[in-house]
């Protein structure tokens, strides 16, 4: 890869708006919006098709009953295959959690709620847009697909959002997430799978004490379950936590109803089989005389997996790094989930955490080191005009 006239120009256009980056930076983070807050979503979602409104760009914001929208954006077609930019607009945090001023600079840092996860990645894509666009570039379609609910698995779109991931991804040539970035600059190529299951036990109430045989202990067929459940997990392959629970009515009333929440982790897609099918069998297949068993998805991220044409993306991105004089990164495997795997499934192409860096996701002290706003958009500037 060598510096063309079209990359040298892309490149003075992001250096000249570098301070245009942060301003917007500061915006978006200002508009708190936690998964759970529909609302809050709508209103980043209107700000940002404004936005793109503004390059020219067709938009479409797809609503949904409980969940923030899913905003889309995309230039003309074209003759070669488009290209995908990822992310979302949801955050963790309650709205003021952070106090009355979320957005802080502070040093060489800035704080604020999703300022890294993944505020920063959003602010990247929408300056990728606007250096392309300054330099005319019309090689390929550009589409900008950013969900409202990527932080709680789409549970609250019931998944809708992770299709519309999908359909806007078919038909690429590949895609690329600005997921928070690693502060070591490498990329992440594959990704555990997670989903989020409830399971629901019926039993059947009688006084403790007085006649305990003519109950059924809910709590007791869901502990023996839990039990069973924990003891199959192994690190790194497939894992089960069983981390909410609930159930019961007194100390003194054999319980007649417990729920539990299981979070499962996968390398693999075929795990998430294996796992639905054994906890369809325990279900199936109860151990307390009387009582009965239902489970529920209610969340869900298949694993990101190596595609054909993945090795071919992460060597154009390291030729990119290098044109930078930036350090060659590596593909790394990530425990976390994100939308990436939506794209990986259906066999395109991509990487994710190209976003900006820093560190602390979902925590009080999450951060983000502004000067890498400026060396992530070329990076995948770079990356695109060499596609």
């Amino acid at each position: 890869m060598f510096m063309d006239k079209r990359t040298e120009q892309a490149f003075a256009y992001l250096e000249k708006n570098e301070h245009s980056m942060m301003e917007l930076l500061k915006n978006l983070v200002s508009i708190e919006t936690p998964s759970a807050d529909r609302e809050a979503n709508e209103r980043i979602a209107a700000h940002l098709d404004t936005y793109c409104d503004a390059l020219g760009m067709e938009r479409q914001i797809h609503h949904f009953e409980k969940a923030g929208p899913t905003f889309a954006a995309w230039t003309r077609p074209q003759e070669k295959k488009p290209i995908l930019l990822l992310g979302h607009m949801d955050t963790v945090h309650a709205v003021g959690k952070f106090g009355p001023e979320p957005f802080l600079v502070k040093d060489d840092r800035v704080y604020g709620p999703g300022v890294y996860d993944m505020k920063g990645g959003d602010v990247i894509a929408l300056f990728v847009l606007r250096a392309l666009n300054a330099v005319g570039y019309e090689d390929r379609q550009i589409k900008l697909v950013l969900t409202g609910d990527e932080e709680v698995a789409h549970a609250f779109s019931h998944g809708e959002a992770g299709k519309l991931v999908e359909q806007y991804a078919s038909g690429c040539e590949a895609a690329f997430n600005l997921e928070s970035g690693y502060t070591s600059g490498e990329v992440t190529t594959g990704r555990n799978g997670g989903a989020i299951i409830r399971v629901k036990v019926k039993g059947k109430a009688a006084h403790a004490g007085k006649e305990p045989q003519k109950g059924a202990s809910a709590i007791l067929q869901a502990a023996r379950m839990i039990t069973e459940i924990e003891s199959r997990s192994v690190f790194g392959y497939l894992s089960f936590n069983c981390g909410r629970i609930s159930g019961g009515t007194g100390a003194n009333v054999i319980p007649d109803s417990c729920e539990f929440s299981i979070g499962i982790r996968y390398a693999a897609n075929a795990q998430y089989e294996e796992a639905i099918a054994f906890l369809k069998n325990l279900c199936e297949h109860v151990t307390v005389p009387g009582t009965s068993c239902t489970m529920e998805q209610n969340g869900y991220y298949p694993a990101m997996e190596m595609v054909d044409g993945a090795d071919r993306l992460l060597s154009l991105y390291q030729e990119s790094c290098k044109l930078l004089g930036e350090p060659i990164p590596q593909g790394i495997q990530q425990s976390g989930c994100s939308d990436t795997s939506f794209v990986t499934r259906i066999g395109i192409p991509a990487l994710c955490s190209l976003g900006i860096q820093g560190a602390g996701a979902h925590s009080l002290d999450e951060y983000a080191i502004p000067s890498s706003l400026l060396v992530q958009c070329k990076k995948l500037v770079a990356t695109i005009l060499a596609m």
